[in-house]
């Protein structure tokens, strides 16, 4: 009896072993297959990834989940058709590369539709899988493209009716935006069929309508030449217009330029409501006789609509309405000179600063005269010497000028003074020669500038 008791206990604990190794082995996890070898389905796109416990110890499974996801995206890649818009819009290759380029980093952002194969760990490792349906992901992208492409044909439609109506800023306001809203497919083939069932390349559709309102914007002037004189103080306010078919146009952004000798200058501004604006030319450098000022389209200030770095900037951009051009003619001022030269109280028989300004001033470009008459401004010379007491031999003479600058009024326009031009030599007449030489000099080095300066400016 004893024995037979003895036996059922060894029975016992034999059977808790084995019952204890069929549990064990029950739940033990085993390792997946796609852990140890990638899978192989052309039907799916395919993302795995592993990370080390070690390097991130407290998110390593949502870095593993965004890594696998990052594999997917890197195996979609989007063809761009051969025959793209892009290619016969003939625009620069950087537009068309930023395109391609912009396509294809933003996969990875616009994923949806992948399904979480799977995860494993182990005590150093992470896994993570996904996979994505080429089928399904290729409807997604569709059904993407469809409602952007009909956004845009409604901005197309939308921009037909405002041109119609002769509201050309929203109108290219439209285009930009039904652009706009298609831009990640400009590179593809982009055919929809509109509201009358008539098939048309929204994107063709679109550029062509915004090339055909820009180019046949009309930039008009109210003078065929611009002529500036020295009555206006070498200053003249322009008018500048814009028209589309026939009719002036508000609010339009121009550019404009012109050329006031050594420094051009560029500025911009835009039409009123009465589709004029006004452009103002001055601060010429003194001598130029010819300038040309030019009024351009500012298409850049019609690109507020877009998105801060669209490449849709670039491409509108190299569009252009023609140019206004005007000629600008500068009037040389007519000056007359006046001489009243003198040595020690005596007038001189030769003068010494008149012919040199009059060759100055003609250098400058002005039209030196020698009578009065309508528009002649004169410049009066005054000047004298006075000498001091011989001083080892030598005798110094002291030159005062005034120079005076009236407009045929009589009124002031600039007034200089030449004061104290010392010239030291072995005679009074020589001394006094001397100061008559230095203040040429004086002359030559800073007066006229100053001077052509002050008609000019």
């Amino acid at each position: 009896m004893l024995q037979l008791t003895r036996l059922n206990v060894l029975v016992f604990i034999t059977c808790s072993l084995l019952l204890g190794a069929c549990s064990g082995s029950k739940n033990a996890v085993q390792t997946p297959s796609w852990v140890t070898e990638r899978p192989i389905n052309p039907a799916y796109y395919i993302g795995i990834s592993t990370v080390s416990k070690y390097e991130y110890p407290y998110n390593a499974l949502d870095i593993a989940r965004e890594n696998a996801l990052n594999s997917l995206a890197r195996e979609i890649r989007v063809q761009v058709s051969s025959s793209s818009v892009l290619s016969t819009m003939q625009v620069n290759n950087w537009v068309e590369e930023n395109f391609a380029s912009e396509i294809t980093s933003t996969v990875a952002e616009d994923l949806e539709g992948y399904t979480l194969m799977g995860t494993y760990e182990t005590e150093e490792k992470v896994w993570a899988y996904y996979r994505l349906s080429k089928s399904e992901y290729a409807r997604i992208l569709a059904e993407r493209k469809r409602v952007a492409l009909g956004r845009a044909y409604t901005y197309f439609l939308d921009a037909e009716n405002l041109k119609s109506e002769g509201n050309i800023l929203t109108a290219i306001e439209r285009y930009l935006m039904g652009l706009d809203a298609m831009s990640k497919y400009l590179a593809e083939e982009n055919p929809y069929v509109g509201e009358d069932g008539v098939e048309l390349k929204v994107d063709r559709a679109l550029l062509n309508g915004l090339t055909g309102v820009i180019s046949n914007i009309n930039i008009f002037c109210d003078l065929a030449q611009i002529q500036v004189t020295l009555d206006d103080k070498f200053t003249r306010s322009v008018k500048v217009g814009v028209k589309f078919e026939g009719d002036v146009v508000a609010g339009v952004p121009l550019t404009y330029k012109y050329s006031r000798g050594r420094v051009p200058i560029s500025c911009t501004t835009s039409t009123s409501g009465d589709g004029l604006a006004n452009v103002v030319v001055n601060e010429f450098d003194p001598g130029l006789s010819r300038s040309e000022l030019r009024v351009d389209l500012d298409v850049g200030g019609l690109t507020s609509t877009l998105q801060p770095f669209s490449p849709l900037r670039s491409l509108v951009e190299n569009l252009r309405a023609r140019p206004l051009m005007v000629p600008i003619d500068l009037v040389p001022p007519k000056i007359r000179v006046i001489g009243n030269e003198k040595i020690f109280g005596e007038k001189m028989e030769t003068e010494v600063l008149v012919p040199t300004i009059k060759s100055e001033l003609i250098e400058n470009g002005v039209d030196v005269v020698e009578k009065a008459g309508k528009g002649v401004i004169t410049l009066y010379v005054d000047s004298d010497t006075n000498i001091t007491g011989d001083v080892w031999g030598f005798f110094a003479s002291f030159l005062n000028a005034t120079i005076s600058l009236k407009d045929e009024n009589g009124d002031i326009i600039n007034h200089m003074t030449l004061d104290n031009v010392k010239g030291v030599q072995k005679t009074e007449r020589l001394a006094a020669n001397e100061s008559y030489r230095k203040a040429k000099n004086d002359i030559l080095d800073d007066f006229i500038n100053e001077f052509m300066e002050s008609i000019y400016k």
